[in-house]
């Protein structure tokens, strides 16, 4: 399995010179930049961890997931309002009168503030960003960041400079970024890892895969990845069946 945008507990490397043994908590996150559950369901798994970062050892691996097909949004993105209303006038309105304040508001919780007047765009760019990221151990940090200058700032996803600036600012060099945009199949690739992925959703995105050694938790717990409430359960069973 390639966790190369493992996040690693600061201590974990003195933890294991001095003996103190910790379980391995493996957690691979099916991600969409445009999604609102993603921002919300990856800050919740990570105030969770804090709780137990002297207790487990994590490695976190994304996989980059487009909802829409190619071709469905211009250039320029489409207004969020516009995209909701789209769908018709009933499911517009459960859109924008409950499910996106609902949103909104589990947000406001975590810390994040959420803006209505941001643009849907294609994630073709971004989600290249994020494989290089990965390859340079630092996807969480990149992924956060990114969802936060979207979200928060109404930030291009996809904006070349900004993607090369962050990924620099976590020591990747933007050549790399600029080569890994330059390939010509990226669009077919970013599409045909969407298609692998879109059979084992158990619903929508962000999907959460935990294990601590065996099957899936998430699988099987209760609700769904929008609290730290849902993320420190499933850390409590991993303390449960510690790797020794």
């Amino acid at each position: 399995q390639d966790i190369a945008s493992s996040y690693f507990e600061p201590n974990r490397i003195a933890k294991i010179f001095l003996g103190i043994a910790m379980a391995l908590v493996e957690i691979k996150v099916i991600l969409d930049f445009m999604c609102p559950w993603s921002f919300i369901g990856l800050r919740s798994m990570q105030l969770a961890r804090e709780r137990y970062a002297s207790q487990l050892n994590f490695a976190v691996e994304f996989v980059p997931f487009e909802y829409d097909a190619p071709g469905k949004y211009p250039p320029e993105g489409t207004d969020w309002s516009e995209y909701c209303n789209s769908f018709g006038p009933t499911k517009a309105k459960f859109l924008l009168e409950e499910k996106l304040p609902r949103a909104f508001a589990i947000g406001k919780e975590l810390g994040i503030e959420f803006r209505l007047d941001r643009r849907i765009v294609h994630t073709v760019d971004v989600n290249t960003a994020l494989l290089v990221a990965q390859r340079h151990h630092v996807a969480e940090r990149f992924a956060e960041l990114t969802l936060a200058a979207h979200f928060e700032q109404l930030e291009d996803p996809n904006d070349t400079k900004a993607l090369a600036s962050r990924l620099e600012a976590l020591n990747v060099a933007p050549d790399e970024l600029m080569e890994a945009l330059k390939d010509p199949e990226k669009e077919a690739r970013n599409w045909e890892r969407t298609q692998e992925v879109r059979p084992s959703l158990r619903s929508g995105v962000p999907q959460f895969e935990i294990r601590c050694g065996g099957a899936d938790l998430c699988a099987e717990a209760v609700g769904g990845p929008t609290s730290p409430t849902y993320f420190e359960e499933i850390f409590e069973k991993c303390l449960s069946r510690p790797e020794l």
